[in-house]
């Protein structure tokens, strides 16, 4: 208080700075967790198109040996970068960050095998959904612990 009994001036700034920090933080850390999904999901789309084209797979989608094992691996670096994106955005606590959006990512995983389950068609050896499940937040982990802190 100064000698009039109101408060600092810098006080009364200090205090309306760190609210609009907060609020700009929240956002940051909603949009780093979005902006993996969105990496990862387009990213996916197009390294499975490209699959699509350059391998083996037939019309009936029959899933090759090579196709598997470059969808497994491409999914990896795809959730790592993604990590590594989440991360890097994060105002703060990059590996908080990378882990809600592996937690993201695992229920979706989870939701399309149940999708994949029910319809009673999944394509593929049964083992490879349950694969991709496990892939995913663990890359997506790995990524967001490649970023370092700030």
């Amino acid at each position: 208080m100064t000698p009039a009994g109101s408060p600092r001036p810098d006080l009364d700034e200090a205090v309306e700075t760190w609210s609009r920090m907060g609020d700009a933080s929240l956002l940051r850390g909603v949009a780093a967790v979005i902006l993996g999904f969105l990496v990862l999901t387009f990213g996916s789309v197009i390294a499975g198109r490209l699959l699509i084209s350059v391998t083996d797979v037939g019309s009936g989608l029959t899933l090759t040996d090579s196709f598997i094992a470059a969808s497994l691996g491409s999914r990896l670096a795809l959730a790592a970068l993604a990590g590594f994106v989440t991360a890097k955005v994060a105002p703060r606590a990059p590996r908080v960050h990378a882990g809600v959006l592996a937690a993201v990512l695992t229920f979706f995983s989870l939701a399309a095998i149940a999708g994949l389950t029910r319809s009673g068609d999944p394509v593929g050896p049964s083992w490879y959904p349950i694969a991709t499940l496990f892939i995913g937040p663990v890359g997506v982990i790995a990524g967001g612990s490649l970023r370092r802190r700030r």
